[in-house]
């Protein structure tokens, strides 16, 4: 009996309690186990009905692509920390967790910006391996540049390759002034066009490349600009190399400068009318022969893929980056350095007085600093870029030197500096090509033959004299030295000729007296030294014009000589032999150029004989002290 009493009691205390956990339960069902999940559970349904009604996109204003399943992902480890919760603070790290991820959602909307480059070597765009076929093929390449201006080699577009003697591939890009298309198989083709013709500043600009065979043209704007007929029609390579915007990645530094969007490939060769109708639309990435579509209108990070869905693109290097709100560049000159250049140049002009006496500013150095207050004043008035602007001060200042400097006095000519980088040469302006009889003389002493490969004594690419110097220090090296080459372009179909005279015909530190004699009735040109014929060629005519604006002396084709030039004429008649090296007064019948240069003259001066200037170019006058 007392066994039973006891198992009473303690049912009736069992009852009580299982009275008491139901009612609390009752009391409270947001309640999971013993942990409050209200909070939480809000949390939840804030995360599914974002994940329900948000769309992905590139769009300015989509969510970025894959968003919703980083989201999704922090719901799921939600769910599990609930089921296995141990503690109170566990459900409230796991909302604070939850409220965390979804205001980071909130902020993973596409915003409008727009890839900005900013001529940095090796930072570019590098679009993924699978876009090379396509490339391999005929095709269409478009797309849109805001170019805010450089001063040497800027590359919009890039797929091939140039290492090692391997050229192939092409690229579009700004290079100075004007646009080039340049296409590779083995060797570089280039087609350019000048001006604004194909290049604009500050504006946004629409470039479309197309490929046919061999046939490769150029779009500005919907406009041809360029068209080649014969350009290879095999270019593409099979290399490392990745296709890129905004940069080379095999020759580092042609890096972009400004903005680039809409990259768009097809696998048609897309017509004017085409390109124009759709240049400014937004596409949907599915159209017939679209095989590549970046808008390159919205923030998608560093990684991303095309609107395809079929290629993905990467920033390479820390100076590419998204511009937000796609605002291009404000390109502001600024004009401090062109002003002080232009008052320097005043204030010279105004205290110069000319003359003929030791010492005197040359008669027309007034004319001149004028010229270049004039150049500078009108370049303001036109300049689109910075580094014009600060050239073109840095020249002001530079000349400013040398009118201080070449102040009249005897000369014997004046010296090329060979080893001297900014040295070029004289500049004789406008350029002259004889187109019959003519006589080329002058008087040169050289101050060394020693010099890799040859040197020019004048020219203007169409003819010219060329001198052989010696590398090496070594007796075979010296006794090959000294030849000429007076290289005349007469026959397209033939190219080059012309007469050479053999080694050790010039010698160094002395005086020589050259003469070029050209009969068109003999069809012979004839290189004479100190009044000695050494060398001559039959069967040659006069030179085509050449589409050079100047002759040079010291200088042609960029290899320069070493030492001084005096007394140069060009005469339009054949000269005897004995006529050569004569005392001339400048007056004489059929001399067509005469510079003397027997008196420092400043740093522009007339020719004597003829309507031509020459300018020094980085030279120096010979001084008779």
């Amino acid at each position: 009996m007392k066994a039973i009493k006891l198992n009473i009691k303690m049912l009736s205390y069992v009852a009580a309690f299982m009275m008491a956990f139901a009612f609390v339960a009752c009391d409270d069902d947001e309640k999971i186990g013993t942990f409050e999940t209200t909070s939480l559970e809000a949390l939840i349904t804030e995360a599914e009905n974002l994940i329900a009604t948000s769309e992905e996109g590139t769009a300015p204003g989509d969510f970025k692509p894959g968003s919703k399943a980083e989201l999704q992902e922090v719901l799921t480890w939600v769910d599990w920390q609930i089921a296995n919760a141990s503690s109170q603070s566990e459900i409230a790290d796991a909302a604070a967790r939850l409220q965390k991820y979804i205001e980071e959602f909130k902020t993973k909307t596409v915003s409008l910006a727009i890839p900005i480059f900013d001529n940095s070597p090796g930072s570019w765009i590098q679009i993924s391996e699978n876009i090379k076929p396509i490339l391999a093929d005929n095709f269409t390449v478009e797309i849109e540049s805001y170019f805010a201006g450089s001063g040497w080699i800027e590359t919009m577009f890039s797929a091939g390759e140039g290492d090692n003697g391997s050229q192939f591939g092409f690229n579009l890009r700004i290079f100075g002034d004007r646009l080039d298309l340049v296409v590779g198989s083995g060797g570089w083709h280039e087609s350019y066009v000048t001006g604004g013709a194909g290049v604009k500043l500050g504006e946004w600009v629409h470039y479309a490349i197309t490929k046919s065979g061999t046939e490769w043209k150029v779009y500005m704007n919907g406009v041809e600009v360029i068209s080649e007929s014969d350009f290879p029609a095999e270019t593409f390579f099979n290399s490392d190399v990745p296709v890129t915007l905004g940069e080379v990645p095999f020759w580092p530094g042609r890096a972009w400068n400004g903005m680039l969007r809409d990259f768009r490939v097809w696998s048609e060769v897309r017509t004017a009318d085409q390109l124009v109708a759709n240049k400014d639309e937004q596409l949907e990435g599915t159209e017939e022969g679209l095989e590549v579509y970046f808008p390159l209108d919205a923030d998608l990070g560093t990684n991303f893929t095309d609107n395809t869905g079929n290629y993905t693109a990467k920033f390479v290097g820390k100076d590419v980056i998204w511009a937000p709100n796609g605002i291009a560049p404000v390109i502001e000159l600024v004009y401090t350095g062109i002003d002080g250049a232009i008052a320097d140049a005043t204030a010279l002009k105004d205290e110069v007085v000319e003359g003929t006496e030791d010492g005197d500013y040359p008669v027309g150095t007034k004319d001149y600093l004028q010229s270049l207050i004039d150049d500078a004043v009108a370049l303001k008035a036109d300049a689109e870029k910075q580094d014009a602007l600060d050239n073109a001060a840095a020249s002001i200042k530079s000349n400013l030197k040398l009118v201080k400097k070449y102040l009249v006095a005897d000369a014997e000519g004046v010296y090329v500096d060979r080893e001297n980088p900014d040295a070029i040469g004289l500049q004789i302006t406008p350029n002259y090509t004889p187109q019959g009889d003519y006589t080329v003389e002058f008087d040169l002493k050289l101050k060394t033959l020693e010099m890799s490969g040859s040197g020019e004594i004048f020219g203007n690419g169409h003819f010219g004299l060329r001198l052989y110097g010696y590398e090496e220090l070594t007796e075979e090296s010296i006794l090959n030295a000294g030849g000429l080459w007076n290289f005349t372009y007469s026959d397209p179909a033939v190219g080059y000729a012309g007469p050479t005279a053999p080694s050790l015909t010039m010698k160094s530190k002395v005086w020589q007296h050259v003469a070029i004699v050209h009969d068109e009735t003999a069809k012979t040109t004839t290189i004479f030294v100190d009044g000695e014929e050494v060398g001559t060629d039959s069967e040659i005519s006069y030179p085509v014009e050449s589409g050079w604006g100047e002759i040079w002396l010291g200088n042609s084709w960029g290899g320069k000589m070493n030492g001084t030039i005096k007394d140069f004429r060009i005469w339009d008649v054949v000269r005897e032999t004995a006529d050569l090296n004569a005392d001339i007064d400048g007056a004489e019948s059929g001399l067509h150029m005469y510079f003397p240069l027997d008196k420092v003259a400043g740093v522009k001066f007339p020719a004597k004989t003829g309507d031509y200037s020459a300018k020094m170019r980085g030279i120096d006058w010979n001084k008779v002290d």
